[in-house]
């Protein structure tokens, strides 16, 4: 009988409602110790591994794991990932620093999908051997402070030309997620990869990576990679991770053909490190890193607009702080220091943190969920929810709301506040990120007034962004 796609359609439906009722009845809880020593954290009453999935497939993860923490007063507990398995999804500030200094745990093979941003082959990101530690250990020095004084120099650069793009709108609104990604890969192509990427090949790049990402949020489903030829959006994806990888190879060519380029930067290490086996590998780093260097700072950017523009009192404290001190001070005002820790505190765009795998048994005596020890055994996959973790009642009074002010204040609020990640996985590029920010929020708050027209929606893969929120800017 012909194997149609219709009865690989039928055969997914059978078994995944059979075991989606299976699983209902399932406990997935494990069983704590018998004299009180210890507890282990618990699956919240309900919530099942169909639920997980959708929310992972509606780009609602992070924020459905912060609301289930609230909901039940839970930042320690357990998620079903699959029909017989469990995941730990943790937002305990000082759990968490124990397991991000924890240079034993491992990333998951669930990061491995990130490689179909390249088509194939393994990247800095994916991997948790030898591969990552010498392209990390390589590409750390392009980020020492003056590489990033060059950066910043060619962040101001470009923002000049972004300022006068900004007069066209004649106060007409603009999508603020869109606008604050153009700016930063101009900045990031230029700055870290000596590369003047062309209009067309930006929207060729925003394009695909949009496909890649929005078919790989939906890889949590099951079977659906195995059926990739039958469906025609993966097919889709499939081509769209070959036109990146076709323009990272037109990147590396092109910088190879440069007569003196900047020595250190990062696609100077990439390019000179021997330890790359090929330049499959190092087209494959260039493109993760362009991706995660990119839009990172973008949405931390768009984010902090779109808090100033709903909180007008704020923006104009701002404003009056940075007009009144020369252009070379403003980049260390306290003022502006607050507004982005801030920022960056209430709106995470590593809203998930990551995922690691404890290589042991990790017993956290010290946390949030009282006063008996709780255990994480060896090998659980552990969801590090920094949503959760930045907006801990026990550590940010009034945790949803925007308010500068709160780091004025001496408090603990500072033991939680983890942006850019911990330890030894932490963000390679934030020195970076923490001076294009400075340079373009600065900039941008004393020379406009920005209010909003379209508060837009949100969604999570691999970056939490605003989706649709649109700005209108004055001049000031």
């Amino acid at each position: 009988m012909e194997f149609s796609p219709f009865h690989a359609f039928s055969i997914c439906v059978f078994v995944l409602v059979s075991v989606a009722i299976t699983q209902r009845r399932r406990n997935y809880n494990w069983k704590d110790s018998k004299d009180g020593e210890y507890v282990y954290p618990k699956v919240l009453e309900g919530v099942t591994f169909i639920k997980v999935i959708q929310r992972m497939a509606a780009g609602q993860m992070p924020q459905t794991f912060y609301k289930w923490a609230k909901n039940y007063n839970k930042f320690v507990y357990l998620v079903p990932v699959s029909f017989t398995r469990v995941a730990a999804v943790v937002g305990d500030p000082e759990i968490l620093k124990k397991i991000l200094t924890d240079k034993s745990a491992s990333k998951p093979t669930l990061y491995h999908r990130s490689r179909h941003i390249h088509d194939g082959g393994t990247n800095l990101f994916s991997e948790n051997d030898e591969r990552w530690y010498h392209a990390r250990k390589s590409i750390i020095y392009s980020f020492s402070p003056s590489h990033v004084r060059r950066m910043k120099d060619v962040t101001v650069e470009k923002l000049n030309d972004f300022v006068k793009h900004m007069d066209s709108f004649q106060g007409n609104s603009f999508d603020v997620g869109k606008e604050m990604i153009k700016l930063t890969l101009k900045i990031i192509c230029d700055a870290a990869f000596e590369y003047d990427m062309s209009i067309e090949e930006q929207n060729e790049f925003l394009t695909e990576l949009e496909i890649v990402l929005k078919e790989n949020r939906r890889g949590s489903i099951p079977l659906r990679w195995k059926l990739g030829k039958l469906i025609p959006s993966v097919r889709r994806a499939r081509l769209g991770s070959k036109r990146l990888a076709a323009l990272g190879a037109r990147m590396l060519v092109a910088y190879r053909q440069i007569e003196n380029p900047t020595k250190g930067t990062v696609m100077d290490r990439i390019v000179n490190d021997k330890k790359y086996k090929s330049d499959k590998e190092r087209i494959n780093d260039m493109l993760i890193l362009l991706v995660a260097g990119h839009d990172t700072t973008a949405y931390s950017l768009a984010w902090t607009l779109k808090e100033l523009a709903r909180h007008p009192a704020e923006q104009d404290k701002l404003r009056f702080a940075l007009l009144n001190v020369s252009e070379d001070d403003r980049y260390n005002l306290k003022e502006l220091t607050n507004v982005i820790k801030e920022g960056l505190r209430l709106n995470p765009v590593a809203a998930a943190g990551g995922l690691r795998v404890c290589s042991k048994d990790i017993v956290i005596d010290k946390h949030s969920e009282g006063s008996t020890p709780i255990v994480i055994p060896k090998g659980t996959a552990i969801f590090l929810s920094l949503m959760m973790c930045l907006h801990h009642p026990d550590y940010f009074h009034d945790p949803d709301s925007f308010s500068p002010s709160r780091w004025e204040v001496e408090g603990n609020q500072n033991d939680a506040y983890m942006p850019f990640l911990i330890g030894p996985r932490n963000c390679l590029g934030q020195s970076l990120a923490y001076a294009e920010i400075r340079t373009v929020l600065a900039r941008l708050i004393a020379e406009f007034e920005f209010s909003i027209e379209d508060e837009g929606s949100n969604e999570f893969f691999a970056t939490y962004k605003p989706i649709g929120c649109r700005l209108i800017a004055k001049r000031v």
